[in-house]
């Protein structure tokens, strides 16, 4: 079997994570695709992360469910630990040591790849996948083949263009717009009934409200 396994963050999951998980399959005939939401980010600061791990799990549970092609895996979150995608890999090819196996992956990403740890390693492990937009300079990624042996195993795939962000979609619950239809239906209800990311907008408030009082102490 052909499996793409597609790692992040997921805070939260977005129609543009669903569109490049359904045009990256369908481009590399691939039979099913594994998300694989990011416990503890290891390049990442913790703070950055906005939801907690299990509810970015069970929104990503929430974007999937009704695809019988996509499917979640825990092993980052259930690890209590910030994990690289070279751990990570493996241990999902040892429940099934037959299947071909891709990572998938936006393009800006890959380019950062010679920062990633064991770069090569992973490659021998995985075929990567680097989501494109359409028109994309794909130059961006030449400087990577002096610096990896498997170079040749970096496949872009071209994506339609979705202006959707994560950091965007917090935004817009910071400013208090409506997010709906640039997430999935059940993402979008677990984000309003648990009130996620509210607590941007309080911290924003608090903000606000310092620097109106340092003001006036200014004047």
């Amino acid at each position: 079997m052909r499996v793409g396994i597609f790692g992040g963050t997921f805070d939260p999951v977005h129609l543009g994570h669903m569109i490049i998980a359904e045009q990256v399959m369908e481009e590399m005939r691939l039979e099913k695709v594994l998300f694989v939401p990011g416990g503890i980010p290891p390049h990442k600061a913790a703070s950055s992360v906005r939801a907690s791990a299990e509810n970015r799990c069970g929104m990503v549970h929430a974007a999937v469910g009704k695809n019988e092609f996509f499917e979640v895996d825990r092993i980052e979150i259930d690890a209590g630990r910030a994990m690289h995608t070279v751990e990570t890999v493996p241990l999902l090819k040892e429940k099934h040591p037959d299947n071909d196996w891709f990572f998938i992956t936006g393009a800006d990403e890959v380019s950062n790849l010679l920062t990633w740890k064991e770069p090569d390693r992973l490659l021998e492990e995985v075929v990567m996948v680097a989501a494109t937009r359409p028109g994309s300079d794909l130059s961006k990624l030449d400087h990577l083949e002096a610096g990896l042996r498997n170079f040749d195993r970096i496949f872009p795939v071209e994506c339609s263009r979705v202006d959707i962000s994560a950091t965007g979609i917090r935004r817009r619950i910071l400013q208090g717009k409506s997010i709906r239809y640039m997430v999935p239906e059940g993402v979008y209800e677990i984000i309003k009934e648990k009130k996620l990311y509210i607590g941007d907008l309080r911290r924003n408030d608090d903000k606000v409200e310092r620097g109106a009082r340092l003001k006036e102490r200014s004047t």
